[in-house]
């Protein structure tokens, strides 16, 4: 089992609280977590593909951090979690990869999805397609960016996207490119991610909509048994929001300045998580003692997933993601 950090960039008010003790964004407190989950023996950092999912929301832009990332440590993974197709055009998007994965000598998974939350859009003049073509176009994304990751003088000619003899030197280190993972459930977009993806991600914790986790596993094996691919052959990561202490008085406590959570989008608030047993039924959060915490997760490696992308509600306090490292993470090596 790998436990991955998902870097919180969602201080201040609003709905959209992965991080809701964040205040602020800055660069001691970005590092300062980088090093404890390096520490802690957690593998890899992902970052979300925002500019604001909310009018009082501060951002950082994805691939500019992962620069960063990429020279504050030397062996962990990184990689957006994941990356909107909307935002950057697949040729420029392939160059950026490919310096990223350079840069971290070999360390960069290609988070990739259809895009989302259209007021963030019409705020930065960015164009939102229907859900239909947004798939069509991270489809045909992938095929830009394969082409301009493996070949000399790539060519594509789709419905969305051309190149031409797109020039890419120099080519990724990772061979033949750097993973491609595609987050995200619906069925349209499953079927994208059965024939492309070399890990598939999907969030669960808080926003889940529509079938059940089970049914979703079950429908992505179909697809991919019907594009001829071996299910066992594409890893599986799961997005968790996760508060973890061995007190059950100090864990209390943290709970009461936590909830109530808002929990929704900004214009798409269906509910509040009132307290941290409603979050744990509606949202599947890993709330609990070190015991309790590696019995949820154990739940869901038995699904079929094999990485976490962890946030740590308590963040930007790094005692929990100490007391995982110490007590959890051993439970699964």
């Amino acid at each position: 089992m790998q436990f991955d950090w998902m870097v919180q960039c969602y201080p201040g008010a609003g709905v959209h609280r992965d991080a809701p003790l964040l205040e602020d964004l800055d660069r001691e407190t970005t590092m300062a977590g980088v090093d404890a989950v390096e520490a802690a023996g957690l593998e890899g950092l992902w970052a979300p593909d925002h500019f604001m999912l909310g009018p009082k929301h501060q951002e950082y832009e994805v691939w500019t951090l992962l620069s960063a990332l990429a020279e504050r440590t030397d062996d962990m993974e990184l990689g957006p979690l994941v990356g909107s197709i909307t935002y950057r055009n697949p040729a420029l998007l392939a160059k950026m990869a490919t310096t990223v994965d350079i840069l971290s000598e070999g360390n960069l998974r290609l988070g990739l999805g259809a895009g989302w939350h259209d007021e963030e859009h019409r705020a930065y003049d960015f164009d939102y397609p229907d859900i239909e073509d947004r798939i069509e176009m991270l489809d045909e994304t992938i095929h830009v960016l394969k082409a301009m990751f493996t070949e000399d003088e790539p060519t594509y000619h789709g419905e969305h996207y051309r190149i031409e003899d797109a020039y890419n030197e120099p080519k990724p280190v990772q061979d033949p490119h750097p993973p491609i993972v595609v987050g995200g459930a619906g069925p349209k977009l499953l079927r994208v991610a059965a024939r492309h993806a070399d890990e598939w991600n999907v969030e669960i914790s808080g926003r889940a909509r529509g079938p059940p986790i089970e049914f979703k596993v079950e429908k992505f094996d179909e697809y991919l048994e019907e594009a001829g691919r071996d299910p066992d052959d594409v890893e599986r990561s799961w997005l968790a929001h996760i508060l973890v202490r061995e007190d059950e008085e100090e864990l209390q406590r943290l709970c009461d300045e936590i909830f109530p959570l808002p929990w929704g989008e900004e214009g798409d608030i269906d509910e509040n998580l009132s307290n941290a047993q409603e979050a744990r039924e509606k949202g599947d959060f890993l709330i609990g003692t070190p015991a309790e915490v590696t019995e949820g997760i154990e739940s869901i490696r038995e699904l079929g997933f094999g990485k976490l992308q962890l946030m740590f509600l308590d963040f930007p306090d790094t005692r929990g993601i100490e007391l995982f490292g110490d007590e959890v993470r051993p439970a699964f090596q």
